[in-house]
């Protein structure tokens, strides 16, 4: 397969298990800093510098179509790829299993630059490799965050993007067995 997962395989379990450590320590302490918030982040939010393209993040978040969506992710961890206005479109990697979700990663870091993912959606919908991604494509708009955004330092991205974060409205299954029809 690609280089990711050679290099997860080659790992010593010593090693892995001291980045699994480092990864859940990150990821403990950095929550804290999400905070759920009560009212919307549109009024302190600066649309300008606040995300950048290409990076992870997690935050909490209320689907504004909530009612209508036969499921949808309170946790996102998304790599934005467009900016509107009033938020974002990105790749939201809870939608698809972990298995799959390290195969998006490894087609991914092909297109990587210190830490920052060159995709966007035109790539998404034509690049073989990042098929991966389809069912990942979301829109974000900043009036429906429920916290403050936390950038994913990218030497975490693997092991972020592995833990067991996902708060959808329905069973993750249901969701994953649903993505994987549309790829």
């Amino acid at each position: 397969m690609g280089q990711l997962l050679d290099d997860l395989q080659n790992e010593k379990p010593a090693e892995l298990r001291a980045r699994s450590i480092d990864s859940m320590n990150w990821f403990r302490n950095n929550l804290r800093q999400i905070r759920v918030r009560s009212t919307s982040l549109m009024d302190e939010f600066d649309t300008e510098g606040a995300l950048q393209l290409g990076q992870m993040y997690m935050f909490f978040y209320d689907a504004k179509t909530q009612a209508k969506l036969p499921y949808w992710d309170y946790f996102p961890l998304c790599i934005p790829i467009k900016k509107y206005k009033n938020g974002f479109m990105g790749l939201n990697l809870h939608y698809l299993a972990p298995r799959y979700r390290i195969r998006l990663l490894d087609a991914m870091y092909e297109y990587v630059s210190e830490g920052v993912f060159d995709v966007n959606y035109a790539m998404v919908k034509s690049v073989g490799k990042l098929r991966w991604a389809k069912p990942c494509v979301k829109q974000y708009q900043y009036g429906y965050f429920k916290s403050y955004i936390k950038k994913v330092d990218s030497q975490y991205y693997d092991l972020i993007s592995m833990l067991p974060t996902t708060k959808f409205n329905v069973n993750a299954n249901t969701v994953y067995a649903e993505s994987l029809g549309r790829i």
